[in-house]
């Protein structure tokens, strides 16, 4: 197996993970509403879908030369701010220290992920991968995670359903791309040139044309009678 399908492997795996992690994590209840064991694996599932799997799935989308470094920033910022994330939620004591920062990287969080999944939808079509569902989906799940930050909603929150759902059809979506692309190409059909003339069984002509220089059929062809 050559490095780029080791590569196209790796992100097609971390892309199905982060599927089912933002799924256990939006099951678990999110980040700040669940206590006890669910916090826990809420943030554990949060932080390895939204923040962890994305550097990994975009640094084998650039090993294997369907995404830029670019994307591979937008990723690890959102893997730094989801990790910070998930340091504060473990240790309660950092949430005094500065609340102003933290709020900002709270708020901050989902807006990287917003980032990075529109960079690397248009990063994996410019590379030729012609996935546009990939895009389509991206959009909606950026609009979602920008509306969830800018907009209060009360009550019931929709986009607390929508958004994991989405964010999962994207990697889904992302993974069997990334399997297409290890599948090998399917052998081509060669015609088989016949080296004389059916016919007449005069030597195949030096010129490259298709037809017999002394009875004009073309070759492979007999004259009935």
């Amino acid at each position: 197996m050559t490095a780029r399908r080791q590569w196209l492997r790796i992100g097609a795996t971390a892309a199905f993970a982060a599927a089912a992690s933002a799924l256990i994590a939006a099951v678990a209840g999110g980040i700040t509403e669940p206590t006890g064991i669910a916090t826990i694996v809420a943030v554990i599932a949060a932080v390895l879908g939204y923040g962890v799997a994305p550097l990994v799935i975009t640094f084998a989308m650039r090993r294997s030369a369907l995404s830029s470094w670019w994307a591979v920033a937008a990723a690890l910022l959102a893997t730094v701010l989801w990790s910070v994330i998930a340091l504060l939620l473990a240790a309660p004591s950092l949430l005094a220290t500065a609340p102003a920062l933290i709020t900002a990287i709270i708020g901050a969080a989902p807006s990287s992920s917003a980032l990075w999944i529109l960079a690397a939808s248009v990063e994996a079509v410019r590379a030729g991968m012609h996935r546009w569902s990939l895009v389509f989906i991206s959009a909606f799940v950026a609009v979602l995670m920008l509306g969830s930050v800018l907009i209060e909603l009360s009550g019931f929150d929709i986009r607390k359903v929508l958004v994991p759902l989405g964010w999962g059809a994207w990697m889904f979506d992302l993974g069997g791309a990334l399997r297409a692309r290890m599948s090998p190409a399917p052998p081509q059909p060669t015609s088989v040139q016949p080296e004389r003339c059916a016919n007449c069984g005069s030597p195949r002509r030096t010129d490259g044309l298709a037809f017999c220089g002394e009875c004009g059929l073309p070759y492979g062809v007999t004259k009935a009678g």
